[in-house]
């Protein structure tokens, strides 16, 4: 009994005050579009599960912005900086 309420507590505050660590830092994602801008490029990107397959637990992230150039229908390795849907682009999955 006392166990159980440690237990809700503690998801509690997880939810509450750190819900970031619910989510991974890094994650596979599939570009789905491509703009092309002067001094960079544009990405709109599908975030990906561990078996590379689309995770409709995430919404596609647009305007995300890099100076390497990618193209559309290529898995890339990006970080979720701060816990929230600030994107990175890490690199290409090969």
């Amino acid at each position: 009994m006392l166990e159980q309420m440690i237990e809700i507590k503690i998801d509690n505050t997880i939810n509450k005050k750190y819900p970031h660590l619910r989510l991974p830092i890094a994650v596979y994602a599939r570009i789905t579009k491509v703009q092309e801008h002067i001094e960079y490029y544009e990405y709109n990107l599908k975030i990906l599960d561990e078996n590379k397959e689309i995770d409709s637990d995430f919404p596609e992230v647009p305007g995300i912005k890099s100076k390497d150039k990618y193209e559309y229908g290529d898995t890339v390795a990006v970080l979720l900086l701060y816990g929230q849907l600030n994107v990175f682009i890490v690199g290409r999955v090969i």
